[in-house]
């Protein structure tokens, strides 16, 4: 498809409906905001053409909905449409979001069949889907993709200093819940962060123990695993050991850790220990729960190093799962009521500390993100539920992210790796289990196969 075009016809800024009432202007940052990146999280959600109506006429009527309901929204997640400063506060001054209109050149089951890495990447706002060092790029940016044949895709970028999984998942649920007309019917965000997870003077803390992300020549691949080999991944795990039935992140990040591990493996000759990060959401293990409307980074990160077993001899799947466990189930209620208590804020930091300690001593971090029991499938403006929902290639290597398939039993892993080491890596992966591969795209020169 190297004719197909993505012309921007408009970019503005949205800003609230409402404006902030001087008493919320000053907007502190959590302790956990502080220590998230400045990295943008990216999604496509791609949407068959609106039935019964013209895709002109639809095309013509859906941006302006979508940027008076995103209006509504943010005077409801009032910061933000702010500004971030020094990394202590959002200055909730109604700045507002970055949206922009484009229109594509061919139908979207073109897209869907043979999609092309640079018609990707124009899905997104692109000078979003970066790392940013800068404390006033904006929060949130949108891009509504229009097709000839009145299909849309509409690529969302999320700054990770407010926005987590949970949050992110509320925001758009909210977005497109107004759109429906039915706004009202969702619970506002209750942002109260920096009272459970007070902020501090992180200065020290940055320039001695801040974890660094690896940047290399990436390649992203996404690989679809179905329920049924999914079931009988934990099958073995479950036979092969004394662990209950592990769940389905467990199974495939364990089995993308061990698949990575070989890399390096066949490379060197002999097994490097590395680490696995796992992202656990804090809100369910507090005491009481914190309901889901709970808005900023309330997160945190188990991190699993290779078992001493799977060093010596060979690297066994259940092994993994069993790592990983391990430490995800370090994070029950007593340990996050210490995060929340007097000493919270040095038992927060001395995990940071530790953190950066692991990823200075290991060569090899792998980073997951599970997003699968999200309801992002339940994201509907009014034209229904995604037919698709994508992540997108990353700068960064050993970053993996799982989210549902359209079928919702099984799961898709976004793998970004070296370029290098991903081949190794694919084959790995298919000698383990079968499974249907599809590539994603080299940032910036790859092409791309077919999405189902």
């Amino acid at each position: 498809m190297s004719c197909l075009k993505v012309e921007i016809t408009s970019r503005e800024l949205i800003k609230p409906s409402l404006p902030t009432p001087h008493s919320l202007r000053s907007f502190k940052l959590s302790l956990l905001d502080q220590l998230s990146p400045f990295v943008y999280v990216p999604f496509i959600f791609f949407y068959a053409p609106f039935p019964f109506q013209t895709p002109e006429a639809k095309a013509s009527l859906t941006p302006d909905l979508l940027r008076k309901s995103l209006s509504q929204v943010l005077a409801k997640f009032h910061p933000v449409a702010g500004q971030i400063k020094d990394n202590v506060e959002i200055e909730c001054n109604d700045e507002g979001v970055v949206f922009s209109d484009a229109k594509v050149n061919c139908r979207l089951r073109e897209i869907l069949i043979q999609p092309e890495a640079d018609v990707i990447n124009h899905l997104l706002p692109s000078e979003y889907h970066s790392v940013t060092k800068s404390h006033e790029k904006v929060q949130f940016a949108a891009q509504v993709n229009t097709f000839s044949c009145g299909g849309m895709a509409i690529g969302m970028c999320f700054l990770h200093k407010i926005f987590d999984g949970s949050t992110i998942s509320s925001f758009i649920n909210a977005w497109a819940a107004t759109a429906r007309g039915i706004g009202e019917s969702v619970l506002s965000p209750i942002f109260f962060g920096a009272t459970l997870f007070p902020p501090r003077n992180l200065s020290g803390l940055f320039q001695f123990h801040s974890p660094k992300i690896a940047k290399a020549k990436c390649i992203t691949k996404r690989f679809v695993f179905d329920g049924t080999k999914i079931a009988l991944l934990r099958e073995k795990v479950t036979q092969h050991s004394g662990l209950d039935r592990p769940s389905r992140t467990e199974v495939v990040s364990a089995l993308i850790w061990k698949c990575a591990m070989e890399v390096q493996n066949e490379k060197s000759g002999y097994i490097t220990p590395s680490v696995a990060t796992q992202t656990v959401n804090l809100r369910p293990r507090m005491n009481p729960p914190l309901a889901g409307n709970s808005a900023g980074n309330i997160l945190w990160l188990a991190m699993a190093v290779t078992p001493t077993s799977s060093v010596e001899g060979e690297i066994m799947l259940h092994d993994l799962v069993g790592e990983m466990r391990k430490e995800i189930r370090k994070f029950g209620s007593d340990y996050v009521s210490k995060m929340q208590g007097e000493d919270g804020t040095v038992v927060v930091c001395e995990s940071f500390k530790e953190r950066g300690m692991l990823c200075s001593k290991y060569k090899d971090v792998y980073r997951f993100t599970s997003l699968h029991h999200f309801p992002l499938y339940e994201v509907d403006f009014g034209w229904g539920k995604p037919a698709w929902i994508s992540s997108a290639g990353m700068d960064f290597k050993n970053v993996i992210v799982l989210m549902d398939t359209v079928s919702s039993d099984g799961i898709e892993a976004w793998v970004t790796l070296d370029e290098q080491d991903m081949a190794i890596f694919e084959f790995n992966l298919e000698r383990a289990i079968t499974l249907k591969c599809y590539t994603l795209g080299q940032r910036k020169s790859a092409t791309f196969c077919n999405p189902e």
